[in-house]
């Protein structure tokens, strides 16, 4: 039995997409330590830290202006799948043990997987915004 599909998951993405606002990017950031710490205390969620610190990351250089080369739909998917780690009362609780933290998890696994080309832009940005400036230092 599957408690939480990849189309139920893939609909909370979508719908949390729709509905971005920049007050919400804003929430997600002001929550970065609850959201890392939960994904760090989760064993289904723990594999998946350095990509949740690679999303707020790119959140964070959104809002600085510094990096604006992400489409709104994927920004969008990555601010609700951050939330959706968040919410202790989403499809499964997560005051359900185990099963509480399966959702989240095929959530940001998903999120990740739609988001992966964007995401993979952004890094090699950031590569290469670091070696510019290591440049212009030299």
């Amino acid at each position: 039995m599957q408690i939480f599909s990849k189309n139920r998951a893939k609909k909370v993405l979508d719908e949390g997409a729709a509905e971005l606002s920049e007050s919400e990017i804003n929430y997600a950031l002001s929550n970065r330590e609850r959201i890392i710490n939960k994904v760090l205390k989760n064993a289904s969620l723990a594999p998946y830290i350095s990509q949740v610190k690679t999303l707020f990351s790119l959140l964070q250089d959104y809002v600085k202006g510094d990096y604006r080369e992400i489409p709104w739909w994927s920004l969008g998917s990555v601010v609700t799948a951050l939330l959706y780690i968040l919410l202790p009362l989403d499809a499964v609780p997560d005051i359900i043990p185990i099963a509480g933290f399966l959702d989240d998890a095929v959530v940001l696994k998903l999120c990740l997987d739609m988001v992966s080309k964007d995401l993979e832009k952004y890094k090699l940005n950031k590569v290469a915004s670091t070696n510019n400036e290591m440049d212009a230092d030299l």
